[in-house]
């Protein structure tokens, strides 16, 4: 990718974040902090996300195939040169959002699916229904569109916006964008956090809580939280969970137990049903297990290794 390309793909990023924040930061304080839902809110809500997602669009098609991806016909084949005077001269010709939109899903440009594309043509029916025809909309339909448009952002506008930040985790990336303080608030925010326990869902399976942020938005899988981004921090171990039988999920302070007094145990909680338990492990061997499960004695216990009868 040349020079210019690439600042021209951060601009368009950085102005679809733009909107993206401008829209977010809108429901964030009229709808958390005064639980204010209306059609005016929406309105500019969704003309905010329409044109981030055109932006989005736009910024993958120029990172995937460069600038000329984003061009009418009779501008896709001029020379970069070419582009460039045009682009100094305010004279470059930007292709239909529609086409552009049916290009990436066609040439499979994206990690999008049938489904999220789904989903664009019906936000979109939405955006016409509330911004071109001024439709009014009850209280739970409101409700319901905002549920909806926290989906389509996650599900979507980030997807597009955050492809191939392979240096930096989803959520570093967002807070680095957004701003960190800005993200602090948006991962507060309850239709945010059911969306993105809907994406968790998506991507990985199985889904536990994060002791992080205490969503269900974990993934033992990857060991990240796709809300606050934890990782396992070093020195904390898990063991199976004696009241669930789920492999591997009960969290406990590796570094901690064996100090004096705690006798070789250590609290522990279960990510998968919650569950809080104790952990034994022993100081001979190292097994470790739910002291739930050892109420037949056949693990190690305080005093006793049974890898050492």
């Amino acid at each position: 990718m040349s020079d210019f390309e690439s600042k021209t793909l951060k601009a368009v990023t950085d102005n679809s974040f733009l909107f993206l924040k401008e829209a977010l930061g809108r429901l964030l304080e009229r709808d958390c902090e005064y639980q204010e839902i209306d059609n005016e809110l929406l309105t500019l809500t969704c003309a905010e996300l329409q044109i981030a997602l055109e932006l989005a669009v736009r910024a993958t098609i120029i990172r995937k195939i460069g600038i000329a991806g984003v061009l009418k016909e009779d501008q896709k084949r001029l020379s970069e040169e070419e582009i460039y005077k045009h682009y100094k001269n305010k004279t470059l010709k930007l292709e239909d959002f529609d086409k552009l939109k049916n290009f990436l899903k066609k040439k499979n440009l994206t990690s999008l699916v049938k489904k999220e594309f789904h989903e664009i043509d019906r936000f979109q029916l939405y955006r016409n229904k509330i911004v071109h025809f001024a439709c009014a909309f009850s209280d739970d339909d409101l409700f319901n569109l905002r549920d909806d448009i926290l989906y389509y952002i996650v599900h979507v506008v980030l997807v597009l916006l955050s492809e191939d930040t392979k240096d930096e985790s989803p959520t570093d990336y967002l807070q680095r964008k957004l701003s960190y303080d800005f993200y602090q608030r948006l991962k507060k925010y309850t239709p945010y956090i059911r969306a993105m326990e809907r994406y968790a869902s998506k991507m990985t399976d199985p889904v536990w809580t994060c002791i992080g942020c205490f969503n269900r938005t974990y993934s033992p899988e990857y060991d990240y939280c796709y809300v606050c981004g934890y990782e396992t921090l070093i020195g904390y171990r898990r063991v199976d969970c004696a009241s669930c039988g789920t492999k591997n999920s009960v969290i406990y302070d590796h570094l901690d137990i064996h100090n004096e007094g705690n006798h070789h145990r250590m609290n522990g909680m279960c990510l998968d049903c919650e569950e809080k338990t104790e952990v034994f492990e022993c100081p001979e061997c190292g097994e470790a297990h739910d002291t739930i499960m050892d109420w037949k004695h056949i693990y190690c216990r305080e005093g006793h290794c049974i890898n050492k009868e």
